[in-house]
Parts: structure tokens; sequence; C-alpha cells
């Protein structure tokens, strides 16, 4: 089941967040802190979880968190021409991919942020991460940007 995360899923979505970390964030990109969420995880979920331009929604399995996703809404600014929708962070547990979880929370993202006005979504993702940029693909994402890094 895909729902919006409350202050009781805290825990699951510290758990979550750092199963993230452990085997995107924090295994490819070297100045990623592989704890963070471990320490900033509960305060940031409970930030977001009182932010209206913050949507959280956990998949629930039989009463536990097995993935998460977080993104966040952007009104026009001076920068921006048109509203639009980021994807922030994004997992399902490995047992847990396949049926059909990550699509559900895509797609309620995509509700909200077009509920909300938005006129684009965006997500980023590793270059190495090959079946994350297929899943986004699937779902109708292109490419528009990249950034590069060089170490010092």
């Amino acid at each position: 089941m895909i729902r919006p995360a409350t202050e009781a899923d805290l825990d699951g979505l510290v758990a979550s967040s750092a199963g993230l970390f452990a085997e995107d964030a924090g295994t490819r990109d070297p100045l990623r802190n592989p704890d963070w969420p471990k320490v900033h995880g509960r305060k940031t979920f409970a930030d977001n979880l009182k932010n209206p331009n913050m949507l959280v929604l956990v998949a629930d399995v039989g009463g536990t968190v097995v993935g998460h996703l977080t993104a966040g809404f952007y009104p026009v600014s001076d920068m921006w021409l048109a509203p639009r929708a980021d994807l922030i962070s994004f997992y399902i547990q490995s047992a847990h991919r396949g049926a059909g979880l990550g699509t559900q929370l895509a797609e309620s993202f995509a509700t909200w942020a077009k509920e909300r006005g938005a006129t684009q979504l965006r997500v980023t993702a590793y270059t190495t991460n090959e079946a994350a940029i297929r899943f986004y693909q699937r779902l109708g994402f292109t490419p528009l940007e990249i950034t590069l890094a060089s170490e010092l």
C-alpha cells in the first residue's frame, strides 16, 4: 500500500533512507556521508512532514515501511518560469522490487505534483545507476542535464 507518511513512520523512513544511502549515494559518491540518514534523517523527515510543499510517501507492506518517496514542489519564481516538482529521495527494498510499488509511488508523486500545478517533474540519478535510469525513462523522464565532477 502506498500512503502519506506520518510521524509514526519516522523509524521506517530513516531505515529506508539508510538503505538508499547504503546502496546508492553512499557507494556511488565519495563525498556523501553514508551515515547521514542515521544521524540526520529523523529530523529531516519530521521537518518534511510539516512542510506543505513537501510530499513524503511510504510503501507499506503489512505495517512495515519497505520504501519511501520524498518530493518537493517549487512555485514560479524570478528564476523559474513555471512551477515544478522534484523527486528528491526514492527507495524500495530489494526484496520488494518488481511488485509495482515503485511505479505506484512515482504515479502518486506525479498526481500530487499535477494537482499543485506543476508543469514539469524532475529527478536525478547517478549515471552508474542504470536500473534507476531505465526505471525513470519507462515513466517518461528524459535526460535534461548532466552534472560533471572533478576530484582535486
